[in-house]
């Protein structure tokens, strides 16, 4: 092989010298490095879809199961310490009361176990785990605690129902906002089951709040801690649903598990031991309201 002037030869590859120019071996390697590097872009962010699948026997089914076993001790004990009770109210406070947690008990069961689990794409972040039975509890548990505080003020029947309606499409929306894999399409759901959630505060602030003044002193104190923890605590769930998975993602699959988890012992079995303790459940002396009407007995 004829030796050129400023190239040396090595081998069968050519390499620069000093005085020469780059090679065509060097040019080649450097093509080669150049096409292994990635530019950064935003698909080099830590997506949700990353996360650690949520399948049994990960961390969030001890969350689950944590869950499951407070819901549990708390209908338990609702139902053991509402024994003997012998005024008619009472007994029916209780027995809803103990019904709340116990619903929600299974529900956290078959979450912890694996059913119930779908995935649903999110636009731009992949498939996201969805626990479908999460909102079959809140479709079950969320108007009988309407009902508890329906029945501790002796509440209006047809308001009563207008409530317990509204909620179950605050339900029904949220689950859609949950299904939708358009982003703009979640977020318009979300906003109308937000809405439809004010209703139900409305009810609960104004509507049960007058009822409870019409009963008296000690009822009207009781309801207005009963509505304070029922408005806080639900008011949380829209807020954290927006920071999890399927909103913001701010926080992971985990940790929005574990929020939902304190929030439903908190409200669930929070409220029932909370009525174990209150003096206006079960005195049972009131038979009139304050404007004349009589309280319902049956």
């Amino acid at each position: 092989m004829a030796a050129v002037p400023g190239v040396r030869t090595v081998g069968a590859a050519t390499a620069r010298s000093p005085r020469g120019h780059a090679s065509v071996a060097g040019t080649h390697q450097f093509g080669s490095a150049m096409k292994s590097v990635r530019p950064v872009s935003r698909r080099m962010i830590p997506d949700p879809a990353t996360w650690p699948s949520t399948v049994v026997g990960g961390p969030e089914t001890a969350v689950l199961a944590c869950g499951a076993g407070l819901l549990g001790t708390g209908a338990l004990w609702i139902a053991l310490r509402s024994v003997g009770a012998t005024d008619e109210r009472a007994t029916r406070l209780y027995a809803l009361a103990a019904l709340i947690p116990a619903i929600a008990l299974a529900s956290y069961v078959a979450m912890a176990t694996g059913v119930g689990v779908v995935a649903v794409p999110i636009g731009g972040r992949g498939p996201v785990e969805l626990r479908w039975a999460r909102y079959a509890d809140w479709l079950f548990t969320t108007p009988l605690l309407l009902l508890v505080l329906g029945v501790l003020v002796d509440a209006d029947r047809d308001a009563l129902f207008g409530a317990v309606a509204a909620d179950a499409f605050m339900i029904a929306t949220g689950l859609v906002a949950t299904l939708s894999t358009v982003p703009v399409y979640r977020y318009v759901w979300w906003a109308v089951s937000t809405l439809t959630f004010l209703l139900v505060l409305y009810f609960v602030f104004v509507v049960l709040t007058a009822e409870a003044r019409a009963l008296g002193t000690e009822t009207a104190s009781a309801f207005v801690v009963f509505r304070t923890l029922t408005g806080v605590l639900w008011t949380a769930y829209p807020v954290w649903w927006l920071l999890g998975p399927r909103g913001l993602a701010a926080v992971t699959p985990v940790v929005e598990t574990a929020g939902f988890v304190l929030l439903d012992v908190a409200t669930k079995a929070g409220i029932g031991l909370l009525l174990l303790r209150s003096r206006a459940v079960g005195d049972g002396t009131a038979t009139t309201k304050s404007d004349g009407r009589p309280v319902a007995t049956e």
